[in-house]
């Protein structure tokens, strides 16, 4: 039978299946944590520099539950602590940084454990200082810490004396950490999850199994590659504290604004999602500055996904994305194939790798709402196996179950079955196909069959596309119709009917410019995951579209001036 006291902590599916299972809660552990860091540790910038750490109730909340919840362990033969890996993801300027200080300053000199070993981990050694920095100005200003505390001036490390125990700076882009990544054996604290690399996190998967009550902790606000090491660990946390996943040891507090917000509605509901991501709302993070911050930001779209990663705690799928978000979304319409049959269209065609995903985007010219507006029916297609690999990434089989991606047997694309379909599609709503736009890369071959027929055995299957038509992807080539789509984005000209898919890739495809202003769409760098098919299709098909006046250089191959 689980105690009141058990039952008043449960906040998660997790907790629930914890405590079922026979772990508890024990106030008077939370409590000690929260007394020590309060009677010891104390802020060293800002408006409080010198004072003791008050801490705010998010902050008291968290550490409760962290060092609250205990576990009988046979192997011990005692109580230990739940919790053996923690993930706290808020916006920036809510005192993370302090927090992590603290916590490793109790872990070094307090938690009882003689030789102890902290390891302040962060991607960059300038990343790595600035948080070792708080701990280190703690023990300068806490009596009882400088007593007992030696620190090191060039390397930051902290050893307490008494116990034998250290706080180690490790950091993933020098040759102390490489070298320290190996043997680690003790507590790992990580500052900004959001940019630490996967070998280094895979380097100290097991730091501390040995010792009795290990802390794998992470702390950040959101990033701006969800195809990172930092993005698994926020979607396993989301999934452990739904019951998805059973992992009792692993605890994760995640404040952030409503991931499918608009533009317009965080207008409308700023201090709504300020609050919401912001746990020190009110105190350190005042409603005015923030206001203030989302004003300087709005109408500018890089500036905008940085105030959402920042300040939000979204995840964005880039920091500098090329189309204008308020108008993509301005562009959102509610219509299926039967509104779109016995129109004249234009097909882009873009055939990736085998492994990787196709895109064809129809795209209607829709003059009745206006001049240039234009209408997208996006097709996507991935490989079934490339889907279940990668799901952990991109709910790629969400996408496929919701209809907005096709999943084809196997480990490759079958480009039969995407000819197959598209010819289907285009006869049973009697499209007018005016042309074909496609890179020649690895289409050339299931355009032609599209444009002039093919027999298969005894049927001759005919040609759908009046026309077919390269366009070259080089940024002289791909300029035009880029900077027209852009134009016609930031109007709200753009008429799509809110595919999961291509609302992924609109969010975070960029571009490359050369030095007269061309411009090419490009993925962000780095993010192997992430891909912009479906915009190099709708800038093909922009291109048989003509906006512009493009000019023959020879027949059927488009080159923009």
């Amino acid at each position: 039978m689980t105690d009141r006291d058990t039952k008043d902590w449960i906040r998660t599916a997790a907790d629930e299946m914890a405590a079922a299972s026979g772990m508890v809660f024990d106030g008077e552990r939370g409590l000690w944590v929260c007394e020590w860091i309060e009677s010891n540790c104390c802020l060293y910038e800002g408006d409080r520099a010198g004072s003791l750490i008050v801490l705010y109730d998010a902050q008291r909340d968290y550490l409760m539950r962290k060092y609250g919840w205990i576990r009988w362990s046979s192997e011990w033969g005692a109580w230990v602590r739940r919790f053996t890996h923690t993930a706290y993801w808020a916006a920036k300027k809510n005192g993370k940084s302090p927090l992590c200080a603290a916590e490793n300053l109790y872990l070094l000199s307090a938690d009882g454990e003689e030789g102890q070993k902290v390891y302040q981990m962060a991607n960059t050694g300038k990343q790595a200082r600035i948080a070792q920095l708080h701990a280190v100005q703690m023990v300068r200003k806490s009596p009882a810490l400088a007593d007992d505390c030696k620190v090191n001036g060039t390397t930051l490390d902290i050893y307490h004396v008494p116990s034998n125990s250290k706080i180690e700076v490790v950091t993933g882009n020098d040759r102390r950490g490489a070298d320290s990544k190996h043997g680690y054996n003790g507590s790992v604290s990580v500052d900004e999850m959001h940019v630490v690399t996967r070998p280094m996190m895979d380097a100290v998967g097991r730091a501390g199994i040995s010792r009795r009550q290990p802390l794998q902790s992470s702390y950040s606000t959101a990033g701006t590659d969800p195809s990172s090491v930092g993005f698994e660990r926020c979607q396993y946390g989301r999934q452990v504290n739904s019951g998805e996943r059973n992992d009792p040891h692993f605890l994760h507090v995640e404040y952030t604004a409503d991931e499918k917000a608009t533009d317009a509605e965080i207008d409308i509901r700023l201090e709504e999602f300020g609050r919401a991501a912001n746990p020190a709302w009110g105190t350190l993070v005042k409603a005015s500055e923030f206001a203030a911050d989302w004003g300087r930001s709005k109408g500018d779209s890089r500036k905008v996904a940085i105030f959402k990663q920042e300040r939000l705690s979204l995840w964005v799928g880039s920091s500098s994305p090329w189309l204008d978000a308020r108008g993509w979304d301005r562009g959102r319409r509610t219509y299926t194939m039967e509104d779109l049959a016995g129109r004249e269209c234009y097909l882009g065609l873009d055939l990736a790798r085998k492994l990787d995903m196709t895109a064809a985007v129809f795209v209607f010219p829709w003059d009745e709402d206006g001049p240039g507006v234009v209408r997208l029916w996006p097709l996507f297609w991935l490989p079934d196996e490339t889907a279940r690999e990668r799901d952990h990434l991109f709910p790629f089989q969400s996408w496929a179950a919701r209809g907005d991606l096709i999943l084809t047997p196997g480990g490759t694309v079958d480009y039969s079955q995407v000819k197959g379909e598209l010819r289907d599609l285009i006869r049973s709503y009697d499209l007018s196909v005016l042309d074909l736009g496609y890179d020649p890369y690895y289409a050339n071959e299931i355009t032609q069959d599209l444009h002039e027929g093919e027999s298969l055995g005894v049927v001759r299957e005919e040609g759908v596309v009046a026309k077919r038509s390269e366009v070259r992807q080089g940024i002289m080539s791909i300029t035009g119709p880029a900077c027209e789509f852009e134009r016609l984005v930031k109007s709200g000209s753009v008429h799509h009917p809110g595919n999961a898919v291509l609302d992924w890739q609109v969010g975070h495809c960029e571009v490359t410019r050369d030095r007269n202003q061309n411009i090419a769409p490009k993925k962000p760098a780095g993010a192997t995951a992430k891909n912009i098919d479906g915009i190099a299709a709708i800038l093909d098909a922009m291109a048989c579209l003509a906006v512009g006046q493009p000019v023959y250089a020879e027949p059927s191959i488009f080159v923009f001036e």
